[in-house]
């Protein structure tokens, strides 16, 4: 009586439940418990990076680089067209600079004089982001304009949203 219990049981057990596909509608035989799990596969091993040829006959399989060429300009940046008081440029504490041209050129008073004398200028001549700028010029012949005045430096600067210039 009590295998007949049992079969009656599983039967009503494998019935019992919702929809289910083709292959869940017959019942499972039952089976003795297995003796060992399989053991895991080993982790794949990662591939080889590619080695450079001795010569440039092959064309390298490396993938391309993917951090940016150019420093990111920082969030905020450029600041408002203004005068801000106190910034660092290139690590040194001027007076004030002057933001013009939506961003794309910055004056710098190194010397603090009033009234205001423009030093230094930052230009945006090829960058590509804004806040950056790529062109130094320093007003050598003191008549306050860089018009005149040859690129003495040429580099990555950018500038944060406070007015501070740093060099990348």
């Amino acid at each position: 009586m009590l295998p007949t219990l049992l079969v009656i049981g599983v039967v009503l057990c494998a019935s019992c439940g919702g929809k289910k596909d083709k292959d869940e509608a017959r019942p499972a035989p039952v089976e003795a418990p297995a003796a060992k799990p399989a053991p895991p596969a080993p982790p794949a091993q990662p591939p080889a990076p590619p080695t450079t040829p001795a010569t440039n006959d092959k064309p390298s399989t490396a993938p391309a680089p993917t951090a940016p060429d150019v420093a990111e300009a920082p969030a905020g940046n450029p600041p408002p067209d203004g005068k801000y008081e106190r910034v660092s440029v290139e690590g040194v504490t001027v007076p004030m600079v002057n933001v013009m041209n939506g961003g794309t050129v910055v004056l710098v008073d190194t010397d603090g004089k009033k009234p205001r004398t423009w030093e230094e200028q930052y230009k945006k001549k090829n960058a590509k982001l804004a806040g950056q700028f790529d062109v130094h010029k320093t007003n050598t012949n003191k008549n306050e304009t860089f018009d005149d005045d040859a690129i003495d430096r040429e580099g990555l600067w950018l500038i944060d949203a406070k007015g501070n210039i740093t060099k990348h």
